[in-house]
């Protein structure tokens, strides 16, 4: 019997080391995901070739593929007025030509990230195919790059047109001789084309018919005629498998080409006419145009003239009423010397309500929302901003608790006044100890809106930086000689403008108190002298005015000087 214990033990071990020394089951992982894009195994013709004489392309790639939108993602250069008919037959893209051929000409086809693996949709970023139905192919080339000419960002997918004929009407009224995209770094380059001076264009194409034509579309040219360079040659890797235009190693010459910059910009429509009237709050209207407003006049027809508050806007002129209109009141309007409208304000009628039922004076209205900037800053006031103008008032009591660490609330008390004038931002003057809690209230329904909506209590909570927390900066501005000024901002890391110069010649302004951060400074060149941006205009053979960013970055530290020097290149 002991004997068999025995065996009985020896066989359960040796199942148990069987069992343990077993391999564990694994879901195959399926290798690394796929990120290349397909490649060309063969083209028929090949790229390159000349004479050609038929109507049809065959391209074969290394895996199954995809065509994302051929209409707006396939280029051809010169554009056809028939598009041709793009068939996927398994591994190959068969095109076909539905129009006739230009005789000895150079022709480009590029694909813009629409040639995609069929599994994982990696795309090819730019596969160009050129031929020529003439003895040889082009081999001239323009090469640039397309900048917004108000921000000098990169400009992306924006079409790039060239012309050999120097006429001034080509944008406005003939499709392109040639053409191509921009990169998503603005960059562009013409392949393929005959030597020679050509007239250069960007345009931001919406209705993609080729034609600079709409005033919403925005445009970049060159003020002289651009020559065309002879393209580097193009040096094959060593694979085999990568014979595609796409995957040839540019020589560092092609790096080192100058680019020409396109300072895109969008023209000014000058045409004015009215828009409409607006009226979606109680003593708010609004009086829209279709474009900038330079100048206005307005008559009151009506016997009765409701007394207003009005600011003008870049095309709405909005009047705030003193107190809501009872009757209807006649205006006419006169804006930019040429356009004048007769219109008629009716009293306020609530979204929804029968014709006839006014709204009563303080139904649904919600409280005057009152914000509040600079809290807690050592050299600016707080101000107090209202969404529209407020009513005069004389005594506002405001009370402020400053919060002490070893004596306790210190309590003072000031007053504010609102004058009887266009009032959206009222200033507490007060100096308020550094390092030390403060808390301001002001009590409720002490301000009233042109409407009659009044103030919940208004808290404002912070504590009072200290000299520590700001620095200094002194820039020197080396200015060309130029005829015309600059206007220099200086800019928060958001972007907001925090000061405005306007230097006619080299100087250093010093800009002091600055909080601890980033900060940036942009140069506009005012040919005109109006102080402002001014966009350009292609008819009139107008630029738009050069924007220049300081590149260096500027930080700003507390109880630090910072000295820069900027030299602007003209």
């Amino acid at each position: 019997m002991e004997i068999l214990k025995k065996h009985i033990l020896r066989l359960l071990l040796l199942t148990a080391v069987l069992l343990t020394g077993c391999a564990k089951i694994v879901t195959p992982t399926g290798g690394p995901k796929d990120v290349a894009p397909p490649t060309i195994a063969k083209e028929s013709p090949q790229n390159g070739c000349n004479n050609f004489k038929g109507n049809t392309i065959k391209i074969s790639f290394s895996e199954f593929f995809t065509l994302n939108n051929t209409f707006e993602n396939v280029l051809i250069s010169p554009p056809l007025s028939q598009q041709p008919t793009y068939t996927v037959s398994g591994k190959t893209l068969i095109i076909k030509f539905n129009d006739t051929l230009q005789s000895n000409q150079t022709y480009n086809i590029g694909f813009a990230n629409c040639i995609q693996d069929f599994t994982e949709g990696n795309p090819i970023p730019f596969y160009n195919y050129a031929f020529s139905t003439g003895e040889a192919v082009d081999s001239f080339m323009l090469k640039g790059k397309v900048i917004d000419a108000q921000t000098n960002s990169a400009i992306n997918g924006c079409f790039v047109f060239a012309y050999s004929q120097d006429i001034d009407s080509l944008p406005l009224t003939t499709k392109p001789q040639y053409i191509t995209k921009t990169q998503p770094n603005g960059a562009f380059a013409i392949k393929n084309i005959r030597p020679g001076n050509y007239k250069l264009f960007a345009l931001k194409d919406i209705n993609n018919n080729l034609i600079f034509d709409l005033p919403n579309e925005e445009i970049a040219f060159l003020d002289n005629t651009m020559a065309a360079v002879k393209m580097p040659v193009e040096v094959p890797q060593d694979t085999a498998a990568v014979k595609d235009s796409i995957a040839v190693v540019l020589p560092d010459t092609m790096e080192k080409m100058p680019d020409t910059q396109l300072y895109l910009f969008m023209e000014e429509d000058t045409t004015q006419a009215f828009v409409k009237l607006q009226n979606k709050e109680i003593g708010k209207y609004e009086f829209i145009y279709k474009s900038k407003i330079h100048s206005h006049e307005v008559t009151v027809l009506s016997e009765k003239n409701y007394d207003h508050f009005e600011i003008v806007g870049r095309d709405t002129i909005t009047w705030y009423m003193k107190e809501p209109l009872l009757d209807s009141m006649v205006v006419a309007i006169t804006v930019n010397d040429s356009v004048c409208d007769t219109l008629r304000l009716e009293p306020f009628k609530k979204a929804g309500a029968r014709t006839g039922q006014r709204r009563s004076k303080g139904s649904d209205h919600t409280p005057l929302v009152v914000t509040n900037q600079n809290a807690g800053e050592l050299y600016k006031p707080i101000v107090l901003t209202f969404p529209y103008p407020v009513r005069p008032s004389d005594s506002i009591p405001v009370q402020i608790i400053a919060t002490k660490k070893y004596t306790g609330n210190d309590t003072s008390y000031l007053k504010l006044f609102i004058p009887d004038i266009f009032t959206k931002s009222l200033i507490i003057d007060k100096k308020f100890e550094e390092k030390v809690p403060h808390t301001i209230l002001i009590p409720d329904s002490v301000f009233f809106g042109y409407n009659g909506l009044t103030n919940d209590t208004i808290r404002i909570k912070f504590t009072t930086k200290t000299e520590k927390d700001y620095g200094l900066l002194r820039m020197s501005y080396q200015l060309p000689n130029n005829n015309y000024p600059f206007v220099i901002q200086l800019l928060n890391s958001k972007g907001d403008v925090l000061q405005t110069d306007i230097l006619q010649q080299s100087e250093t302004i010093t800009y002091p108190n600055l909080l601890a951060g980033s900060y940036k400074i942009k140069a506009i060149e005012d040919r005109n002298g109006n102080g402002v941006w001014d966009t350009g205009n292609y008819r009139k053979k107008l630029q738009p005015e050069r924007v220049f960013n300081f590149n260096k970055a500027i930080t700003i530290r507390g109880y630090w000087e910072l000295e820069e020097e900027w030299k602007m290149e003209p």
